[in-house]
């Protein structure tokens, strides 16, 4: 699944323009992912994992909406795991 990076919220580890690929596999904490959040696709950073669900984080605090706002998430709610960056210009 390829994405490209929309917005500052993942700075300085990804910014927009940038294209991620992502595959299907058990997401860890520290791993970047794509996730459904409602009606929105995000790519934001797994901080945490718990019984009630999976937190993630944008890597600029100050420009992410991430759990902080929306809460934590479902593991269905993942539609894959980054493991390749290819920077934009």
């Amino acid at each position: 699944m390829l994405r490209r990076v929309v917005g500052d919220s993942m700075l300085p580890t990804l910014k927009a323009g940038d294209i991620v690929i992502a595959k299907h596999k058990q997401p860890q904490v520290g791993d970047i992912v794509i996730a459904d959040i409602g009606t929105k696709e995000v790519i934001k950073r797994i901080v945490s994992i718990d019984a009630v669900g999976y937190e993630l984080r944008g890597d600029n605090i100050s420009a992410s909406t991430d759990s902080r706002i929306f809460g934590k998430i479902q593991q269905g709610s993942i539609k894959g795991v980054v493991f390749k960056t290819i920077k934009g210009k």
